[in-house]
């Protein structure tokens, strides 16, 4: 056979196997363009303008299935801070100042409606309109995502104002949040910053710190640092990066959930299975936020500017190897919700069935990290593919936009139900797909590094 004969059909079977070819990183472009089309249908025109509260300001936050607006529309601190922070991101992505325009609309929502001019800190939850309170409580949870919002605008855009609000919101949770005694952010605050029970039964719960709060606020110190390179502002981002990676990370490779104020650990083990089970929302395998820990650790070391960080990258590996292990569906992909160790030494049971929209965004986003951090390991690539499979089989709604809620083969009404509420927004979508395009175009700062 001729040799130029030899080399079409060489390439014709290269074409075959992996679409439009692979990229250096050995991902498959056939994806990348995929992901392009899904980005902009399931993402920017699914989400937006249409949430966009063009009569109060600030965005909407309920949505069904068909993307009519839901009643009883409330503002809740975390879904206005993650838009806010998306449509930032959108506008550097994009390369559009529409995007940054409806970033700083959503700001003036934020600091005019829900700041506290009393106490300070932002109120949880506010009606529509923003004239009545709905919830005076303070929470590391809803500040940290506050910080994380202004920071990315002031970055996207130079808004002083933002970066002053953001400050302000550090500030608050250094007098209000920050245990001095112990280290870490208490989870849960009064109006006036005073702790409040976190509502773990049985447990002493003032001063309680939790998973959830404090990858959140390592996730927002490494945006503030970023933008504003303040001596304590790092000192806290170091110190968090430490106290998550080697305290609420267990040797197994998954995250704690809860600890009392000292440092111990909330466990149910040991207690009876169904008690565990009754109470597992406070101490279980939570294979998501273990993935999304993972590139959350590494992205505060990239911030902080290690070189080699051995220790937090070995520890990042353990934790989407453990999820792999123990928490992932070999037949049709995608991380299961939750699971639990009864035995100390038994395997690890799945007991959240569910397959979580969050929960595969932020998989997808983790398995391509690693995929390309550890090219060499063929487990990341291979389960990132069958994730963008699972993905465009059972998460995508092809016929309205956007994510559904929960797979349709883990939940065949999925189909059905609200497309937004109140702890859905754009933020695990948008994270995932800009960071995944990114990667696979070769333009990802920690797959540079």
């Amino acid at each position: 056979m001729p040799l130029v004969r030899c080399i079409i059909l060489f390439a014709s079977l290269v074409a075959n196997c992996f679409g439009a070819g692979a990229n250096a990183k050995g991902a498959p472009l056939g994806i990348s363009s995929e992901m392009e089309a899904s980005f902009q249908k399931h993402l920017v025109e699914a989400w937006y303008p249409k949430t966009v509260d063009s009569r109060y300001g600030g965005f909407l936050t309920g949505f069904e299935a068909d993307w009519t607006e839901s009643e009883g529309q409330t503002k809740f601190i975390v879904g206005q801070a993650r838009h806010i922070w998306v449509l930032s991101q959108l506008a550097v992505f994009l390369d559009d100042s529409s995007y940054a325009e409806l970033a700083e609309k959503g700001m003036r929502f934020l600091v005019d409606k829900m700041w506290d001019s009393q106490f300070g800190g932002f109120y949880e939850l506010v009606s529509r309109d923003g004239r009545t309170v709905r919830s005076s409580e303070k929470s590391a949870y809803g500040m940290s995502f506050a910080i994380y919002a202004l920071s990315s605008l002031h970055a996207a855009t130079g808004d002083s104002e933002a970066l002053e609000y953001a400050k302000k919101s550090f500030r608050w949770m250094e007098e209000h949040s920050w245990d001095e005694e112990f280290s870490g952010y208490v989870s849960s605050m009064d109006r006036a910053g005073a702790w409040a029970p976190g509502g773990i039964d049985a447990f002493d719960t003032l001063g309680s710190k939790d998973y959830n709060s404090s990858i959140h606020m390592l996730e927002a110190l490494t945006s503030l640092y970023g933008v504003w390179p303040d001596e304590l502002v790092k000192r806290r981002l170091e110190g968090m990066l430490t106290l998550v990676r080697d305290t609420f990370v267990h040797e197994k490779g998954y995250l704690i959930l809860y600890f009392e104020r000292n440092w111990t650990p909330v466990s149910f083990r040991g207690k009876g299975r169904s008690f565990a089970l009754e109470n597992n929302a406070f101490d279980h395998v939570s294979w998501g936020h273990d993935v999304e820990t993972a590139f959350l650790m590494l992205e505060a070391s990239h911030v902080l500017g290690y070189e080699k960080d051995e220790r937090t990258l070995s520890v990042a590996k353990r934790l989407v190897d453990h999820a792999l292990e123990t928490g992932w569906d070999s037949e049709y992909g995608s991380f299961f919700d939750g699971g639990y160790y009864f035995e100390e030494n038994g395997e690890c049971e799945v007991i959240r069935p569910q397959k979580v929209w969050w929960v595969a965004g932020e998989g997808l986003n983790a398995l391509l990290l690693m995929s390309q951090l550890f090219p060499e390991d063929p487990r990341y690539r291979n389960a990132f593919e069958k994730q963008w499979r699972y993905m465009k089989t059972h998460l995508f709604d092809e016929r309205h936009g956007g994510w559904f809620g929960e797979g349709a083969d883990s939940d065949p009404d999925a189909s059905r139900r609200r497309k937004a509420h109140r702890w859905k927004a754009s933020y695990h979508d948008g994270r995932t797909y800009m960071n995944c395009l990114k990667m696979l175009k070769g333009q990802y700062p920690l797959t540079q590094h």
